[in-house]
């Protein structure tokens, strides 16, 4: 008789209906919680008892049991928050969290985050949410994954190296200004500029490497039918190089020309850079030049100014000057006696490298330097290629005076100095194309070989600083402004004594550094100079590139769907901006759908911090459950595979929204009906026993 075992069988559904009901409460307890993943209750029946039947053997059931509570990590929906770091997953994935002062991590699918105190991402038990340092730069990841953690709350400045300005020039215009940078005056102390210098003008903003902003403005005026030239300057009184200080050209940058194609599209581009340093001042020796002599001097030569900025030459009233001459016809020129009696003094300026420049004036002393990449040795020989009859390099004067005696002491690398007897015969007498040696012998003395001599038809000579032609009555000067400067000067009859004075502009200034295509940036932009802090040795100097809209590709100018154009209407601005900005501080993130946490500053910026990592697993089931919303792997859940948002199966970001609890209230009450059904029938297995072995015992009676 198996009534004992019956008492059991309906025992066993009381007591699993009853896990079963703790199932359904939890589920319906946690209908809030974030994040929170309904469980799931199956049921299986036990091992049966055979028993004996007339039909032969059978099975009787022994009752049942829970068969498995498994988890259900079907998608929950999203509640916004407006809290940028409230994050949820749509689609597979959990947030990896370490537990402070541990290295193990959990995981999770609540994404209800914050930044503490000390500025970690943490949920609200205080677990570090991690994730990947991205490169301000480029938004790349950096590193393996780690806590994310806001090191810094500030933005630091960066200077402006890219500079955009499009315009449209009124092709109706005509010039104002022979030379545009003519027109600038830096020393001028309300108005460095006329307003009726310039046709049309526009600002743009940069910064500095400390986040100080200065204006920096474009002139433009028209030259001709096609072609515009423009200037760059600055304030001058924010103009912090050291070689314009105390001139006029103080605050002028960079000037330039553009040249427009019948389509009013821009067709070439060129740009001089304003550096303020003195280049080459040449004057070739001309044919025909008269017996008398005219000589200018170079106005004020003990205190040239190195920004080369209205460098001039005066007349000195005088009618003598050195001459060389064939004198008996037999091709060699005679030195005249004065001559021989004593050379002229010079001044030899500082050059580049091993180049020997000569500058002659009559104070009494010569210089001269030397730069050598080794030291000197006997033997060695230098050898001077003279292209050009005279090639004055000004760079800086040295002070040191010498006599006409050959000789000197150890000849050593770098700043090198010597003595010449004989100064003027190196440069006077030298011809286009000819060349000559400086022969060390070891002992303290050069030697000059192979010098040639240089003449004429007519008596030619190189006076201090350029060449004269006399005899006219008037003056050109060739202004190219290509690093040189060259110099004729034509007099239709004779020049009367009084001295005079002709002073060279900045245009004619040698401190013009021009550039060809080969100077343009990777990006086919030329680059302006800008110094605004005054550090030593231009440490502080700022490349700025100018992007008019056009940009040279390697073979010609290549304009931008938006670039300056001339057009028949008013000049006006269309587009200007600067890549730099100041210091900032941050203000707020922003987090994308692939996890990027970008921070947002007072400055404007938007600058790439961190990426959230997600992690998945092999067997979601096999996760065990720490509380607290959170989970950790196990042998069965297999270790966790960590990659991006998005990425390798896993779902994305959404911010400013959590993840509800997936639990259904309406099945949870149903279940819950069938349950208490369930355990009312199996209470009643109970009692019904019960009452059918009080019937069993009562037999006995």
């Amino acid at each position: 008789m198996s009534l004992t075992s019956s008492l059991f069988t309906g025992t066993s559904g009381l007591k699993n209906l009853g896990n079963a009901m703790q199932v359904i409460g939890d589920n319906i307890s946690n209908v809030n919680t974030v994040g929170f993943k309904g469980n799931r209750y199956t049921f299986a029946d036990l091992l049966s008892q055979s028993v004996a039947t007339q039909s032969g053997s059978a099975q009787v059931g022994r009752g049942m049991a829970m068969g498995s509570v498994d988890v259900s990590f079907i998608q929950g929906s999203f509640e916004s928050t407006g809290n940028a770091t409230d994050l949820s997953i749509g689609g597979d994935g959990f947030f990896v969290v370490r537990q402070d002062g541990t290295e193990r991590n959990y995981y999770t699918r609540a994404g209800n985050f914050n930044f503490d105190k000390d500025g970690y991402l943490v949920n609200p038990e205080g677990y570090i949410v991690q994730g990947w340092l991205l490169d301000e730069e480029t938004g790349d990841d950096i590193g393996s994954v780690s806590d994310i953690l806001l090191r810094s709350f500030t933005s630091p400045p960066k200077a402006t190296d890219e500079m955009s300005v499009i315009t449209n020039l009124d092709a109706t215009m005509n010039s104002l200004a022979e030379v545009l940078t003519n027109t600038w005056d830096g020393l001028a102390e309300d108005t460095q500029i006329s307003a009726n210098g310039y046709e049309y003008q526009t600002v743009v903003k940069v910064y500095d490497s400390l986040g100080s902003t200065h204006d920096l403005t474009v002139y433009y005026d028209k030259k001709e039918d096609n072609k515009w030239e423009y200037m760059v300057c600055c304030n001058p009184t924010e103009d912090m190089r050291n070689q314009v200080q105390e001139t006029a050209g103080l605050g002028l940058l960079a000037q330039g020309t553009f040249t427009f194609n019948s389509n009013g599209s821009i067709s070439d581009m060129t740009m001089s850079r304003f550096t303020g340093r003195i280049g080459n001042v040449r004057a070739p020796v001309a044919t025909g030049i008269n017996q008398e002599g005219i000589t200018f001097n170079i106005l004020n030569n003990d205190a040239i100014p190195s920004d080369g900025y209205n460098f001039g030459l005066q007349y000195n009233g005088a009618t003598n000057s050195w001459n060389f001459a064939d004198l008996d016809g037999d091709g060699n020129v005679d030195v005249p006696a004065a001559y021989n009696a004593g050379p002229p003094t010079a001044t030899v300026l500082a050059s580049d490298q091993s180049t020997v420049q000569i500058d002659l004036n009559d104070d009494g002393s010569m210089d001269l330097e030397i730069k050598f990449d080794t030291d000197a040795i006997d033997g060695d020989q230098i050898l001077f290629d003279i292209n050009d009859p005279v090639d004055i390099h000004v760079q800086r004067v040295l002070d040191l005076t010498y006599d006409r005696t050959a000789g000197n002491n150890g000849v050593e690398a770098d700043n090198t100095t010597m003595r010449v007897p004989n100064p003027g015969a190196m440069l006077r007498s030298t011809a286009a194309g000819d060349d000559f040696q400086l022969n060390w012998d070891g002992a303290g003395n050069w030697t000059i070989a192979n010098l040639p001599a240089a003449y004429n038809a007519a008596t030619a000579y190189v006076d201090a600083s350029a060449t004269i032609t006399g005899d006219k009555d008037s003056l050109s000067i060739d202004l190219n402004a290509d690093g040189t400067v060259d110099i004729k000067f034509d007099f239709e009859e004779s020049l009367s004594v009084t001295p005079g004075s002709i002073t060279f502009g900045i245009q004619g200034s040698t401190a013009w550094e021009t550039l060809t295509t080969d100077d343009v940036n990777t990006n086919g932009f030329y680059e302006l100079e800008a110094d605004f802090l005054g550090g030593g040795s231009d440490s502080t100097v700022m490349k700025i590139a100018f992007d008019a809209g056009t940009r040279y590709d390697g073979s010609d100018w290549i304009n931008d769907s938006l670039s300056t154009t001339q057009y028949s209407r008013k000049s006006s601005t269309i587009y200007q901006a600067g890549n730099g900005y100041g210091a900032g501080d941050l203000q707020g993130v922003d987090v994308s759908a692939d996890g990027e946490i970008t921070g947002i500053y007072s400055n404007g910026q938007l600058i790439p911090l961190f990426r959230v990592a997600l992690a998945r697993f092999q067997n979601n089931q096999g996760l065990y459950k720490e509380g607290g919303n959170l989970y950790s792997e196990t042998r069965d859940s297999g270790s966790a595979i960590t990659n991006r948002p998005g990425e390798n199966g896993l779902g994305n970001i959404s911010p400013n929204s959590l993840e509800m609890s997936n639990v259904d209230i309406a099945d949870e009450f149903v279940d819950m009906i069938t349950t208490q059904r369930g355990f009312q029938a199996n209470s009643k297995i109970v009692t019904t026993v019960d009452s059918m072995l009080s019937d069993v015992i009562q037999m006995k009676r």
